[in-house]
Formats: C-alpha cells, structure tokens, sequence
C-alpha cells in the first residue's frame, strides 16, 4: 500500500512540475510579446490598443491597463470608476488560477463559460459608456489621427 501510494505521490508532483514549466514558459511568451509591442507602440504611436490605433474609438477593455496600473497603486475607487471590470477578472484569473493549481482539476467549460459571460458584459457596459459618456470623459474619448482617418486623407488627395 505505501509503495502504491509514494508512486502515485511521484506521478502527480511530475504532472505538476510539467504543467508549471510549461505555463511558465507561456507567461514567458506572453511576456515578451507584451514588451514587443508595449515599447513598439508606445514608442512609435500615441495609444496601445490596436482597436484605438485603427479606428480612434475605444474599445470595451477601454482603460484596463491604466485601471490594472491604478490598483497596484493602492488607487482602488479610481479603478472601478475607469474601469470595473478589472476586478471580475482578476477574481476570474484568481478562481481559474485555484481551480488548476491547488484543486488540481483540469475542466475549462466553466472558466470558457465564465468568460462569455463576462466578455458579454464588457461589451454591454461599453455600449452604455459609449451613450452616456463618449467622447467627452476619458477613457471614453476619440483619437485623431488614426489609420483609418489617415487612410482616408490619403485617398482623397489621391482621389481629389
């Protein structure tokens, strides 16, 4: 009995292991891909949303990073006031994160659920902001000079 259960022991701290290697290596991608195209954008461009860069209209994660930011200053009303749902999803992230690693169960239809639910929402929310608050109250507000605008400039002196 002791062997049986030192070898199951062993199996589930190498599954563990290999599970927690491989997400580091994907937060490990992720992050360098966020830092590729934080410091091209921000470097080059005015905005780090492709939605903002492309159209000039915020997108419904409006004000997510800036709120994500704000939290980790200890400015926690001013985040929900910029953007509420950062809270939802960090207590999403936080309940995925529990259900995986300490729970140790590997089901994703309620997280895939969950996240329907929620992208639902933002977008729902957004479209309230966007009546009530665009484009005067930041993040709520119109880019100039985006690639559409700048595309159609260029037709028209093409065209005109």
């Amino acid at each position: 009995m002791r062997i049986d259960f030192r070898h199951y022991i062993e199996k589930v701290r190498r599954e563990i292991i290999r599970d927690a290697v491989f997400c580091v290596r994907a937060v490990m991608w992720v992050a360098a891909v966020a830092a590729a195209h934080i410091i091209v954008l921000r470097h080059f461009l005015y905005s780090l949303c492709p939605m903002v860069l492309m159209t000039g209209l915020p997108c419904p994660a409006c004000g997510m990073t800036r709120a994500g930011v704000l939290i980790l200053t200890g400015h926690f009303a001013a985040a929900w006031k910029l953007q509420p749902f950062i809270y939802i999803l960090g207590l999403f992230v936080l309940a995925a994160g529990i259900w995986r690693y300490l729970l140790l169960k590997n089901s994703t239809g309620w997280m895939k659920k969950c996240l329907m639910v929620i992208l639902l929402c933002m977008i729902a929310f957004y479209i309230y902001r966007m009546v009530r608050y665009y484009p005067d109250v930041p993040p709520m507000t119109y880019y100039p000079y985006n690639l559409f605008y700048r595309l159609r400039c260029l037709f028209r002196t093409i065209v005109f």
